[in-house]
């Protein structure tokens, strides 16, 4: 079972949270083998706000003449405010050049690890999590992000030799892109070495959120791999098409259990954090409440309204809190049933009829690569919350 993340908006819940954190769920981790289409499912989707960082991935691909990152641009200030010491504006710009520079080594680095650990999944090196190797003939399994690029430049040719060359092809314009803007940064370094520290932490720093969603993706890639293994090794057994279905209907409720699970532990983080951050209310008819000349009037006026607002704010994000809780308990109890069902039925079935020992380790190891890869996504997303209430 692979992990398929979509984006959709709880606008409701955000429209509540004052520390609005808006967040990029990399699109679609759903992988699917060229060689086994139908061993790739798409399950229930996760549903979080998006925060599109594409604006800093999308800057690799871009000359810096013409596209600046925002936070490096004149009209933001950020970056005059950590050299506030300088004079010279003809050495500010040329010290935001170099920021410029250093934000692109930063992405591109980014972009070959990625690329790499495409590359090693679809020609079978990626390092299998806490499996034992049994002279397993490593399968090549290309992510679904690029089949969707290859096919896109050759529709009727999705393989396993065109997708090599694009993943090649493409690491190598990373390469190229790398080695002009190193030959830029080691030309001016030396110029501005007492600054260079400072713009590049603030540079990391600004690209946080990027490194998070890179690394986030790179492990997904890893654990949709693994799955893959799994489920290979547990086909090897050749299971009746009775207990392929089975053993679906037992991943299917797993995997809403385990994204039920994370999406209660999540709301409740958001909810803290909500709860510890000082927040304010805009009064949607101030200038008519100004108009009152009373000022004891107006400002009992003003406190009715920031109670009952407050009050309506609690009710609801407690009725959300209540039903995500209400979910994971439904569908915890839901997997719990469906096992108690199977483990019962197994032990009608005469032994040859059976699941064998090792096939229900394998289960059982899909199950927790399964848990692991959720509570990856999760993390991202608790990440990025923590993020976003520390920058604001």
């Amino acid at each position: 079972m692979n992990i398929s993340l979509d984006n959709d908006s709880i606008t409701e819940v955000d429209n509540l949270l004052a520390n609005k954190t808006q967040e990029e769920v990399p699109t679609k981790f759903q992988v699917k083998s060229l060689e086994e289409q139908d061993l790739s499912q798409r399950l229930s989707q996760l549903s979080m706000t998006s925060h599109y960082i594409t604006e800093h991935l999308n800057m690799v691909n871009v000359d810096t003449s013409e596209n600046i990152p925002l936070y490096l641009s004149k009209e933001n200030k950020s970056f005059e405010q950590i050299i506030s010491d300088l004079s010279s504006n003809e050495l500010v710009e040329e010290l935001r050049q170099m920021a410029i520079v250093i934000h692109q080594i930063f992405l591109i680095d980014l972009e070959k690890l990625l690329w790499t650990t495409y590359l090693k999944s679809g020609t079978g090196q990626l390092q299998l999590n806490h499996m034992d190797n049994d002279n397993l003939n490593r399968p090549h399994l290309w992510p679904i992000q690029v089949q969707k690029l290859v096919s896109k430049q050759s529709p009727d040719k999705i393989d396993t030799a065109a997708c090599l060359t694009y993943v090649t092809q493409y690491l190598d314009e990373l390469d190229d892109k790398m080695k002009r803007y190193q030959t830029t940064y080691n030309m001016k370094k030396n110029q501005y070495v007492n600054y260079l520290p400072t713009i590049q932490t603030f540079v990391h720093q600004q690209l946080e959120s990027a490194r998070l969603a890179i690394e986030q993706k790179i492990a997904i890639v890893h654990y949709n791999y693994n799955d893959y293994v799994l489920e290979l090794k547990f086909l090897a057994y050749n299971p009746t098409h009775q207990q392929k279905e089975m053993v679906e209907k037992l991943n299917h409720a797993k995997y809403q259990e385990e994204i039920t699970k994370e999406e209660y532990n999540l709301l409740k983080y958001r909810i803290s954090i909500e709860e510890s951050s000082p927040t304010s209310l805009e009064l949607p008819n101030e200038k008519l409440l100004k108009t009152i000349e009373d000022q004891s009037i107006q400002q009992k006026l003003r406190d009715q309204y920031i109670n009952i607002a407050q009050q309506a704010k609690k009710d609801m994000i407690q009725l959300y809190f209540s039903s995500a809780q209400a979910q994971m308990d439904q569908y915890q109890k839901e997997f719990n049933t469906k096992l108690q069902q199977f483990q019962v039925k197994q032990q009608s079935l005469p032994d040859d009829k059976k699941f064998n020992s090792s096939m229900i380790t394998l289960i059982e190891q899909r199950w927790k690569n399964m848990s692991d890869g959720v509570k990856c996504v999760y993390k991202y997303k608790l990440d990025l919350v923590r993020l976003n209430s520390v920058q604001h």
